[in-house]
């Protein structure tokens, strides 16, 4: 480390340890007469619990409840009169069992009635004190979580790249949030890891605006003989890579039009190795290449076999590609040559870092529907009907009319089945032919042109148009109303695979017309192959572009037709790029370097903390340039240096609340907008946020400022974070699925349905609706992947985007049949109730379980006899230190038994989900279960999302007063049903909230 990184360091240190964060002075403001009865109250409880309440639970609970002894995990001998916080909740828990006369057991010593009585009426006079209680501000301070110190060095410094990875993963809270002041905790390791990041990001910011820039651009052109002038070697790229024909792919080496002065960077074409130039085969001898055909190669990978037609298939206009349907899996990865059609760019050269673009000109084939095994043929020719007898040779037919027609080809002889490739006008079309049926198309009136591949003999073939009413027709129009999703993925070739990961989300190509479809990424956040600089195997360092039709769910799809690909990189739209110039911001005074350094330095400390900047707080930076710039003359290195330490300042990596006194104060202005945007978009606030706060003018405006921020795309990082912590959906995250009992859980499919619960969440609270709808409802909001999942294939055609899809079954909707959540609630074979129902009681109804006591017995053994999940839980329950916890828990889950472990509804009559809650409510099964927390259990679901909601908005845990302000105050929401948007408004309006 240099000793200048050193210094840099120790200053940081020490701003942390001394920078005055928070600041309270002591207030006599108060009102003394109700501060003294409180103090005068809490003396006397404290003396009565010293004279009578002690006494009693010395006598009755310390010896099951105690440092010797701690049943449930229970301990009373720490409870005295003081009523800490930390301990209110175990009092109202005390009070419970003595009311309900749970506690002492029967086999223990009882108290009298009496002392019941008194245990109680002080446990209540106890608690309301504790309500009187003014809690102390002092406002907050909070580190910002990885996922919010990612968003908010890439909004500020407008990168693409993630820089974050080294950090480590956030502590988590007991609610389940990683946004939590107190467990994010600042380490030395972090504070190391803050400065590493931060160079790092200033050197991809920072150029040399005199240096010209490289830029590597290239296109790769698709199609039937394309390429006149093809490379006569034979190409090889290793085990099961198909490589496209030279003559099918050309590839040129462009020179793109720029604003600025740029080096084209011009792939190599000369080679020289001494292995891997013959595949798998054992080589060993120098040989020298010399060919773009050797540094690029067009490779079509994946297992053999495809359904219904060809996986890909070249003709005049390009590639066309079927979906590309995952492989088995190994391991949780796919397995070794990827999916089917797995059609990829694979080449020698990329750049080592920067921003990219790939441009894939793409079309929606005018394509037939290859009919499935089993369909009818439609016989001899009907009315408007065509027959060919002659099919020795190419020969133009006329249609009739304009219409959809079925094809029927008959061979000449019976045998094992021929793959027929029909070409009808400029149109073609492949398949095996098992039976006569074999397509259907809609076709022009008029001439055609029709011809098949010679090596098949052929009969006959009848095209026959299909009636308005025939199913098959409206199959068809179903079918050619759909589009391919074109994905674009980087990475890297391996012996035995690809490693590759998604540019971007899928894109729909809805058009017959070819059209450019546009991919964008930072080339470091893509796999790259870590090679030798002198490497000489052939076959070693290739780097991927692969392009695929997205495969949903299997349904028929017209094809995609791939004409080129374009890549570009580093991808530079200005020089210098934005990226320098948001830090070298224009000026006049560009020439005089303390000014202009002062104004940048200004400009940027000002954006990085979300404030306003004051000048003395600008002096330790200032500081910092003129050393650096003293010691060495280079202004953009001084300048880094500066914002090295702005970047590593308590100001930029903590959200701070600023408190004057210990009494509660309205957050001011810059203070809300940071901690409005956090909230709702994980991220810094944008210039309208901050434009209102230098006004004063944003506390005024909350209303709207949420109804826009609700509806902005960033909202999505708000659904994302606070749906997957709250509903705990890291569990379905590292489950470990049986693959031979559930082999639809397949690891893309997996990806889907993780999202589903983020984008139920997120529409509800768009649309507004109420909080029933989260419970149970009479739609899911899915995709063509989750929907099949569900077996609604037929009710959605969306591709990738999540949209709203009625259901009939009432098994589905709501968020608690969701299969992500009960997937993740199992061990990946077997449903579990007692997770299920320690989430429901700890998520859902906010009345969490206990922790389980120390060395709990595991579930019993079936002793010989085959049990029920049921039986065993029941003598788990009877035995001893057991039965408190699982009652609370258990009930929650068993109606959940009738969903498996791969979170789907299961209609075995021999399912018993009966169950009797809590309360002793009886239900039959999740519907009831899910019914009677819409209706009779609202309010309480209701406390709970409010909870959640303003635990994860405030970023700490709650107080007890402020839950039980809560619970009373969000009963207001009650009579408009608690609509979802309503609640994240009345969270963002509290006091708890808007008060620091």
């Amino acid at each position: 480390m240099s000793r200048h990184l050193f210094l840099l360091q120790t200053f940081i240190a020490a701003a942390l340890v001394a920078t005055p964060v928070l600041c309270w002075t002591d207030d006599e403001s108060g009102e003394p007469d109700a501060a003294g009865a409180v103090a005068d109250a809490e003396a006397a409880i404290q003396q009565q619990f010293k004279e009578q309440i002690q006494p009693l639970l010395n006598e009755y609970c310390l010896r099951c409840h105690s440092v010797d002894e701690m049943k449930s995990g229970i301990r009373v001998d720490r409870l005295d009169g003081a009523l800490a916080e930390r301990n209110l909740r175990l009092w109202e828990g005390v009070r419970e069992q003595i009311a309900d006369e749970v506690m002492p057991p029967e086999d223990e010593p009882q108290p009298s009635q009496e002392q019941r009585r008194l245990l109680i009426d002080w446990i209540d006079e106890a608690l309301g004190v504790a309500r009187a209680r003014d809690r102390e501000k002092n406002g907050s301070v909070r580190r910002l979580s990885v996922a919010q110190y990612r968003n908010t060095l890439q909004d500020l410094l407008g990168l693409e790249e993630d820089v974050t990875s080294i950090l480590p993963a956030d502590g988590v809270s007991k609610e389940g949030f990683v946004n939590n002041g107190e467990s994010g905790q600042l380490s030395p390791l972090l504070v190391e890891a803050y400065f590493e990041i931060a160079e790092r990001a200033l050197d991809l910011c920072i150029v040399d605006k005199n240096s010209k820039p490289e830029i590597q651009n290239f296109r790769v052109d698709l199609g039937r003989a394309v390429n006149p002038k093809h490379c006569p070697d034979e190409l090889i790229l290793g085990a099961f890579s198909r490589l496209l024909g030279n003559e099918d792919f050309l590839v040129t080496q462009l020179t793109p039009q720029k604003p600025f002065d740029f080096e084209p960077r011009m792939m190599r074409t000369e080679y020289r190795f001494i292995e891997g130039y013959q595949g798998n085969d054992t080589v060993r001898g120098w040989r020298e290449f010399d060919s773009i055909y050797h540094a690029v190669f067009a490779c079509v990978r994946g297992t053999d076999g495809y359904p219904k037609g060809l996986a890909y298939e070249t003709v005049p206009e390009g590639l066309l590609l079927r979906p590309a349907i995952p492989s088995n899996e190994i391991f949780n990865d796919e397995s070794t040559y990827g999916p089917k059609a797995n059609f990829k760019i694979s080449l020698r050269e990329l750049p080592d870092q920067g921003n990219f673009r790939v441009t894939v000109t793409a079309a929606r084939y005018d394509d037939g529907l290859l009919l499935d095994a089993g369909a009818a043929a439609q016989g001899e020719p009907q009315d408007g009907g065509v027959s060919v007898t002659d099919l020795s040779q190419p020969q133009t037919i006329e249609i009739p009319r304009e219409g959809v027609y079925q094809i029927d080809v008959y061979p000449a002889a019976q045998g094992d089945p021929k793959q027929l490739s029909l070409t009808l006008g400029e149109r073609e079309f492949a398949g095996t032919l098992t039976q006569p049926a074999f397509l259907v198309l809609r076709l022009s009136a008029g001439e055609l042109a029709l011809s098949t591949n010679d090596d098949v003999e052929l009969e006959r073939l009848v095209l026959t148009p299909l009636a308005e009413a025939d199913d098959l027709r409206r199959r068809f129009e179903t079918f050619e109303r759909r589009a391919p999703h074109l994905g674009v993925h980087v990475g890297l070739r391996r012996d035995c695979g690809s490693t590759l990961a998604p540019v971007g989300e899928p894109q729909t190509v809805d058009s017959p017309e070819l059209k450019a479809y546009v991919f964008e990424g930072a080339i470091n956040d893509f796999p790259s192959p870590d090679v030798e600089e002198d490497n000489v195997n052939y076959l070693a360092g290739i780097r991927e572009i692969g392009v695929r039709s997205e495969y949903t769910d299997g349904r028929d799809m017209p094809r995609l037709l791939i004409r080129s690909i374009e890549f570009e990189g580093p991808f530079y739209e200005t020089w210098p790029p934005r990226t320098h110039r948001n830090i070298f911001i224009e000026s006049e005074n560009a020439s005089d370097p303390p000014i202009y350094a002062r104004e940048m330095i200004h400009s940027f400390a000002t954006r990085a903390f979300r404030r306003p900047v004051e000048n003395t707080e600008l002096a330790p930076y200032i500081a910092v340039w003129e050393d650096s710039f003293a010691a060495t003359g280079d202004f953009s290195a001084s300048v880094k240096d500066a914002l090295l330490v702005v970047l590593t300042s308590p100001q930029f990596l903590f959200l701070i609340e600023s408190s004057e006194s210990p009494e509660p104060e309205l957050i001011g202005p810059y203070e809300l907008a940071s901690k409005l945007s956090y909230f709702l978009w994980n991220s810094p606030p944008d210039d309208e946020l901050l434009q209102l706060a230098a006004a004063d003018k944003l506390h005024g405006r909350l209303e709207a400022q949420v109804s826009r921020m609700i509806g902005d795309p960033r909202f999505d990082r708000f659904a994302d974070q606070f749906t997957s912590q709250w509903l705990s959906l890291d569990k379905f995250d590292v489950l470990s699925i049986d693959r031979e009992r559930y082999p639809r859980l397949t690891r893309d499919t997996k990806a889907q349905l993780r999202a589903e619960p983020k984008h139920y969440l997120r529409y509800l609270i768009r649309e507004n609706l109420p909080l029933k709808t989260f419970i149970e409802s009479d739609f899911v909001v899915a995709n063509e992947v989750v929907a099949s999942y569900y077996d609604l294939g037929d009710r959605c055609e969306s591709g990738f985007t999540f949209v709203r899809v009625p259901v009939e079954s009432d098994h589905l909707g709501g968020v608690l049949s969701q299969a992500a959540i009960l997937a993740g609630l199992s061990d990946g074979r077997e449903a579990n109730p007692v997770k299920r129902g320690a989430w429901v009681a700890r998520k859902i109804i906010a009345e969490p379980p206990d922790d389980p006591p120390p060395n709990v017995p595991a579930l019993p053994e079936d002793d010989g006899a085959e049990l029920t999940l049921r039986e065993k839980l029941e003598r788990h329950r009877d035995q001893e230190g057991c039965a408190k916890c699982h009652a609370g828990i258990d009930p929650w889950g068993l109606p959940f038994e009738q969903y498996d472990a791969g979170g789907l509804f299961r209609d075995d009559p021999d399912v018993d989900a009966r169950s009797i809650l809590p309360d002793q409510t009886q239900v039959d099964d999740a519907r009831e279960l899910k019914h009677y927390l819409a209706n009779e259990r609202i309010d309480q679901v209701a406390f709970s999302v409010l909870k959640h909601l303003s635990t994860y908005a405030v970023g700490r845990s709650l107080t007890y007063n402020e839950i039980e302000a809560l619970k009373e105050d969000g009963l207001e929401l009650k009579d408009d049903g608690y609509r979802m948007q309503d609640m994240v408004r009345f969270v963002v309006n509290s006091g708890l909230f808007l008060e620091k």
